[in-house]
């Protein structure tokens, strides 16, 4: 294999209020010039996957996909990833597909951020 998954999961930030999964490949051997490595999560929301895809460089023997925050998340729920190596035409290589499991449901999560800005400071919205 070009790539392993060493890791990933949904992770709840209960200070921003936001859910996002993540997932992380990890080169196993040399990857293609010019090629790119690309994760697609399920959408818990429901409609089209969420994309993410980076370039392959010949320092990099970690990739780390995070998706912008997500609805919709389901306790005791798998999630569908698919990693996908692509060659410098954008063909398939290699593709994985693993999942990412949530023991939560989305509603633990506050209505409003519990802070604000770089430093953390209290937002005066969560205490509404």
């Amino acid at each position: 294999p070009y790539v392993v998954v060493s890791g990933g999961g949904i992770m709840f930030n209960y200070r921003i209020a936001e859910a996002t999964a993540g997932i992380v490949a990890e080169v196993a051997r040399p990857l293609p010039d010019g090629g790119h490595v690309e994760a697609s999560f399920e959408n818990p929301a429901g409609g089209a996957p969420i994309v993410e895809s980076k370039p392959v460089t010949a320092e990099r023997r970690r990739f780390s996909f995070i998706t912008p925050p997500l609805t919709g998340i389901k306790a005791d729920t798998d999630y569908k990833v698919t990693v996908r190596v692509l060659d410098a035409e954008g063909n398939a290589i290699q593709t994985v597909e693993t999942k990412v499991h949530s023991d939560l449901d989305q509603s633990v999560l506050p209505k409003a951020p519990l802070v604000i800005g770089p430093g953390y400071a209290k937002n005066p919205a969560a205490a509404e």
